[in-house]
């Protein structure tokens, strides 16, 4: 039986003919250390790693490549399938050599290799995956107007705490593992709202979530057990990582889409949306068989209000306004800006005497509304006109007959205001 150091040049060889190589182009321009470079670099780490000897040697060259392979973001199954590759190599020559006495030795040389490099690529890999949560996390924290980045934020801190438990492994620290109960998972299934709910991207975060919520929930029952192994732990992090980011990337997707369907200034819905949320909803109403109201409402002498105290004066009553529709209505109704100082509300499974309840409610409330700008104390009212849609499922949807319903409640408004202004038609 041979030592170890005997097969140290056919170990070297193997990691030059069998272990991965990529090449790059010779990019004369670029001062950047590419990922080839990385890859040729690991290479050599690899390669001095194996034909380590002594216990002290071995753990400083293991220290090396992890750091490395961290350091760049080489996988882990990228290191652990060429470890793989080099031993089914040298183990092969043996058999082809009828050397069998050393076939248990040389396998539990590599053996020895393959523990360390996992158990220590683990706890980097923890490390660093830790601080690039923390890093995503204080971004959003910067941000003005997170919008719907502020339920990203929630999960990251999830995140967090999932890293947390598996670096330490308390008990009681594990996050919430079922999907529904998260913050994040509440917020999901909260959601109200037919354009965020309707979307391609919102149900995609649903799947994505739920998978995520299934990997944490096996990888703490497999962390339970008494035998656990480093690269198990590995590949579900890196699993439920990406999963993550596939998240974060979507919901940058639909915060996009939440931005572009806002009114900037009173951040209520813009009309763009309008037809798209209106049709559904009368589709909701014909197949449920509810009532579907719409008010329409228009700030009195907005026109004065910005001649006399100036634009900015009118949009912060707007802004002012706004807020008072907020909290009027339900979470399940839908305020828009419908152009200039005219607001619409629709009211999904309401009633007509209802809808003149809330309407009643609304021009009332707004009576009593201070605006202060610039030392001035600045009043207004509206004039609101409500109309309700009864369920017809003998009448198609056509988009001559959705205007017709904006045209209904546009008329009472105007009557509203022809019939001396502040009140309800």
């Amino acid at each position: 039986m041979y030592p170890i150091e005997h097969y140290f040049p056919a170990i070297q060889e193997c990691v030059e003919n069998f272990c991965i190589n990529i090449d790059h182009y010779d990019l004369t321009d670029t001062h950047h250390y590419l990922y080839t470079d990385a890859i040729a670099q690991h290479k050599k780490l690899f390669a001095s790693l194996l034909v380590s000897s002594s216990p002290q040697e071995i753990q400083k060259n293991v220290n090396a490549m992890i750091a490395h392979t961290i350091e760049h973001d080489i996988p882990y199954l990228f290191v652990y399938g060429e470890l793989i590759t080099v031993t089914r190599q040298l183990l092969g020559t043996l058999i082809k050599e009828k050397k069998f006495d050393d076939l248990a030795m040389v396998d539990h040389h590599f053996s020895i290799y393959e523990k360390q490099i996992e158990s220590l690529y683990l706890a980097h890999y923890l490390d660093q995956l830790h601080q690039k949560v923390t890093h995503r996390l204080a971004r959003i924290s910067e941000l003005f107007d997170k919008k719907l980045l502020i339920h990203y934020e929630s999960h990251l801190k999830w995140m967090l705490k999932l890293i947390d438990f598996i670096q330490h492994v308390k008990e009681e620290n594990y996050p919430e593992l079922r999907h529904t109960h998260c913050d994040f998972g509440k917020w999901l299934h909260a959601t109200t709202f037919t354009y965020l709910i309707s979307n391609d991207h919102f149900k995609v975060i649903e799947n994505l979530h739920v998978n995520l919520h299934d990997l944490a929930a096996n990888l703490i029952n497999y962390l339970r057990a008494n035998d656990t192994k480093s690269a198990t732990l590995i590949h579900f992090m890196q699993r439920i990582d990406y999963t993550s980011l596939e998240i974060g990337n979507e919901i940058a997707i639909l915060n996009e889409i939440e931005v572009s369907s806002k009114d900037p200034l009173t951040d209520l819905l813009s009309r763009r949306l309008l037809n798209k949320v209106l049709t559904n909803q009368l589709e909701i109403s014909q197949t449920t068989g509810q009532e579907l109201s719409l008010i329409m409402c228009d700030l009195d002498y907005f026109k004065k209000i910005n001649d006399t105290y100036g634009h900015l004066a009118g949009d912060a009553v707007l802004e002012n306004f706004a807020d008072l529709l907020r909290t009027t209505f339900r979470q399940s109704d839908y305020l828009f800006r419908f152009g200039g100082e005219e607001f619409l509300i629709i009211l999904p499974s309401t009633s007509e005497s209802s809808a003149y309840t809330l309407g009643n409610l609304l021009c009332k409330a707004s009576r009593v509304q201070e605006v202060i700008y610039e030392n001035n104390i600045i009043h207004y009212t509206l004039s609101v006109g409500v109309y309700t849609i009864t369920h017809d499922s003998s009448v198609p949807l056509t988009e001559e007959r959705i205007n017709g319903y904006l045209a209904s409640a546009d008329m009472k408004m105007y009557a509203a205001k022809n019939n001396g202004r502040n009140r309800v038609e």
